[in-house]
This record gives structure tokens, C-alpha cells and sequence, in this order.
């Protein structure tokens, strides 16, 4: 499934760049990724609200912030959904992670990932509900490389250099920017296009023009302390149930 989604790029291509070290753009058909998520799909996630696990973060003042009840009956911890519904309808965007099994798709890509380059992958939605939306501080993340989609919309990148910051900074305020950063590509990701994007890349994501759904998906090579990939078997619940009923 990688193959199809860095199309025209050869696999041998991307990892070229990749081992350069290169943050660079796949161009791609507005509908190429259409149907890798929907809007369906990311609404009944949110509405799960006692995955408390991996709860939604909305994106506010530059960073995730959780709102989660610790007092609900039948279930250590839930999702506060009003407070949640408000922050969203108050055009804060917002971020959820682990959603490598959201769908048969996104699970067989996120595998694939992992088994062609052998590392552990995840996959982290974000949703921004209109244009001029809340979004992250410049920040860089590591260890991780970086496979960004573009579902639907369009996001504003900033990549920057970056000189005279301690390693152990993740993010800068901004107000600190023009100290420690220097833009070295500004352009916006379009539906149908992927960003691959090396560790240690300070970069800054806004959406201007519009809503936006992206698809990030970060890997790395770290061996968790000897833990064992994620097992995404798909279940065909509803072959089951009809091949058991039609048996019967």
C-alpha cells in the first residue's frame, strides 16, 4: 500500500531522500486520498467518549489540552464532550492519536510503513473545523520520521534552520522565533498531496484557506523496551455473521 501512496515516487526514490535527510512534497491528484478517512469515520471516533485511552486533544494556545472527567460511573475516565463540542465549534482544531486501526486501510498502510522500513508506526489524525483554525507552536519532533497526508483542504507549512537552541527545546514561542529560526521552504499542502518530513525538522502548520483533515503518520526505530508491533488484523465481523447465519 506504500507504493500507492508515494506514487509517482519509486520506493528506492523515497528512501533516497529520506536517508539525505530531505523534507520534501509528493503532488498528487485532489482525490487521491478521498476516501483514505471519512468525515463518518472521524465523527464516530470523537464520539466514543469512554476511550478514554486515547482521548481527542484540542489544539489551544499552541499546545494539546485534554478535557476528561475522572468521576463517571461504570468507567474510570471519560471524555468531557460538551466542554469538547464547545472548544470545537469554537473553531479550535483538534488532534487524535493512535487511530492506526480507525479502518482497514489506514491500518494496512501504517503496517506497511513499518514492515517496509522496520520501525513501529502510528497514525494521528487532525481536523480543523474552518479556516484560520487554532494549530500547534513551531516545534520539531523526535525521534520520528514524518508521512503527512493531505485528505481534504489545504495546510500552510514552515519549515525552518534553526541556530543557538538547546537540544532538549521541542517548541518555541513566538516571539522567540526570529532568534532561533530561519525559514527555509513556506508553501501549502493541498488535498491529494504527502509531505515526508526527517526528525529534528522545526516546522509550524496553519490552514488559511479553509477546513482541513490530514493524516499524520509517525515512525521510528526505537524497539519500545523489546515490545512487539501493533497486530491490525482486520475482523470481517459481518462476513462471519452472515457466513455463520447462512449456515445455519
Amino acid at each position: 500500500m506504500l507504493n500507492n501512496i508515494i506514487a509517482p515516487t519509486t520506493i528506492e526514490e523515497f528512501k533516497n531522500k529520506m536517508n539525505n535527510s530531505e523534507t520534501f512534497v509528493i503532488k498528487g491528484d485532489k482525490s487521491k486520498f478521498k476516501n483514505l478517512i471519512t468525515l463518518d469515520e472521524i465523527q464516530a471516533t470523537l464520539n466514543n467518549g469512554c476511550n478514554w485511552s486515547v482521548p481527542v486533544s484540542i489544539i489551544y494556545h499552541g499546545a494539546r489540552q485534554l478535557y476528561i472527567a475522572g468521576d463517571v460511573a461504570w468507567t474510570p475516565q471519560a471524555l468531557n464532550k460538551t466542554k469538547v463540542k464547545e472548544m470545537i465549534e469554537a473553531n479550535n482544531s483538534f488532534m487524535m492519536m493512535n487511530q492506526s486501526q480507525i479502518n482497514k486501510q489506514v491500518a494496512e498502510l501504517v503496517t506497511s510503513i513499518e514492515d517496509e522500513f522496520d520501525m513501529f508506526g502510528d497514525a494521528h489524525i487532525y481536523v480543523s473545523p474552518s479556516a484560520e483554525s487554532t494549530g500547534y507552536k513551531a516545534h520539531r519532533d523526535r525521534p520520528q520520521h514524518k508521512i503527512y497526508i493531505q485528505i481534504e483542504g489545504t495546510s500552510n507549512w514552515q519549515i525552518f534552520d534553526y541556530k543557538d537552541l538547546d537540544e532538549e527545546i521541542p517548541y518555541l514561542e513566538e516571539e522567540d522565533e526570529s532568534k532561533h529560526l530561519t525559514e527555509r521552504m513556506n508553501f501549502e499542502l493541498e488535498a491529494g498531496d504527502l509531505l515526508y518530513m526527517p526528525p529534528d525538522t522545526f516546522h509550524k502548520v496553519r490552514n488559511y484557506s479553509g477546513a482541513r483533515i490530514s493524516l499524520s503518520i509517525p515512525f521510528n526505530p526505537s524497539d519500545y523496551g523489546g515490545m512487539r508491533k501493533m497486530d491490525r488484523t482486520h475482523i470481517p465481523l459481518k462476513d462471519i455473521w452472515n457466513n455463520a447465519t447462512t449456515s445455519e
